[in-house]
C-alpha cells in the first residue's frame, strides 16, 4: 500500500456524508466509509467513486448505538491501508420527546450515537494518527450545539458535548500534529429531506434564514475538504457554523418553536 492520504467518513453514504466522501475521493484520499448498512445501489455509487477519481477504498458496517461494532471499523482502517489521516464524524441520529416524557433508551440512544461514538472513533483515530506524525478530526456538531430548541434536549446536549470534546482534545493532541475541528450545520438540504421542505413551504424557511435560502451538502463537503487541507493548518479547535447566519440572527422563540416542532419529525437536516 502507498502512503497516500486516507479518510474515514462515518455516515458516508447518505446526505451530507455522501458529499463529503464525494468531495475527499475528488481530492485523492483513499477511503474508508462507515454507514449501517449499505444498499446495492450505495455500494454501486461507492465503487464508482472510487473507479473515477483513481483511489482505493473499503466499506466498513457497523451499528453506532451498539459501542463494540465501533472498534472494527479501525480494524478495517488496519488491514486496508495501515495508516488513517483524516476522520470525519458525521454520523448521527435524532428524534423527538419532550423532556419529561423522554424515554431513558431514547436518551441513551442519542447520546451513544452522537457524542459517545464519536468520542470512541476519535480515541482510535488518535491513536493511528500519533504514528503517523498527525491528522485531522472534524467532528459534525449542529448549531443546536449552541441553540436549544424544544423536544431535542438529548441531540442538544450530546451535540454540545461534541462541541466541548473538540475543544478539549485539539488541546491534548495538537503536541502530535492532530487538528480537532467541529462544523455546526444549520438547514442543509438532502435527497432524503427534499420533498418535506417543498410540502411544509420552502419560502418558511427561507424567512428566518438570514441568507434567505437553505444551504446544500456540497457547500458541508468543500468547508471540510478546506479543514482538511494544509490551507487550514494552523485552525485546530475551532467550531466553524454553517448556517446561512442562522445562530446570529436567530428569530423568537414565539415564531421559530411552532416551525421546528411541525417539522422535526419529517425533515432531517442531519446524517445517519
Amino acid at each position: 500500500m502507498n502512503r497516500e492520504r486516507v479518510a474515514l467518513i462515518t455516515g458516508g453514504l447518505r446526505g451530507i456524508g455522501q458529499s463529503i466522501t464525494g468531495a475527499l475521493a475528488k481530492q485523492g484520499y483513499h477511503l474508508v466509509v462507515h454507514a449501517r448498512g449499505a444498499s446495492e445501489e450505495q455500494q454501486e455509487w461507492l465503487s464508482s467513486l472510487a473507479n473515477d477519481n483513481g483511489v482505493e477504498y473499503a466499506l466498513a458496517c457497523a451499528d453506532f448505538k451498539r459501542q463494540e461494532e465501533i472498534q472494527g471499523i479501525f480494524e478495517v482502517v488496519e488491514s486496508r491501508f495501515g495508516r488513517l489521516d483524516v476522520l470525519v464524524n458525521n454520523a448521527g441520529f435524532e428524534n423527538c420527546h419532550a423532556a419529561e416524557s423522554m424515554p431513558i433508551k431514547d436518551w441513551n440512544d442519542v447520546i451513544q450515537v452522537n457524542l459517545t461514538a464519536p468520542f470512541q472513533c476519535a480515541q482510535f483515530a488518535a491513536r493511528m494518527m500519533k504514528v503517523n506524525g498527525g491528522g485531522v478530526i472534524i467532528n459534525m456538531t449542529s448549531i443546536h450545539d449552541n441553540v436549544p430548541r424544544k423536544g431535542l434536549s438529548h441531540y442538544c446536549c450530546a451535540k454540545a458535548g461534541l462541541h466541548m470534546l473538540t475543544k478539549s482534545t485539539a488541546l491534548e493532541w495538537a503536541e502530535y500534529g492532530i487538528r480537532v475541528n467541529s462544523i455546526g450545520a444549520g438547514a442543509i438540504e438532502t435527497d432524503m429531506n427534499r420533498e418535506a421542505i417543498e410540502r411544509f413551504g420552502r419560502d418558511k424557511f427561507n424567512h428566518w434564514i438570514p441568507a434567505g435560502r437553505v444551504g446544500n451538502t456540497e457547500e458541508v463537503a468543500q468547508l471540510v475538504t478546506y479543514l482538511c487541507s494544509e490551507h487550514a493548518s494552523y485552525i485546530t479547535g475551532t467550531d466553524m457554523y454553517i448556517d446561512g447566519g442562522f445562530t446570529c440572527s436567530i428569530p423568537s422563540g414565539t415564531t421559530i418553536d411552532p416551525l421546528i416542532r411541525s417539522v422535526i419529525n419529517e425533515v432531517r437536516f442531519w446524517s445517519v
